[in-house]
């Protein structure tokens, strides 16, 4: 089930990023995309 959350933010930016499963796109994103640049790297 989703569920969407409403926030009143003054004077700050904010991007919220989860999958699907719950994990934040912040977190394991710079992980994937280091690991995919040493591949091509390589």
């Amino acid at each position: 089930m989703e569920a969407i959350y409403e926030f009143e933010v003054v004077d700050m930016p904010v991007t919220v990023a989860v999958d699907s499963t719950g994990e934040s796109i912040h977190k394991t994103g710079p992980t994937h995309w280091q690991q995919e640049i040493q591949g091509i790297a390589a």
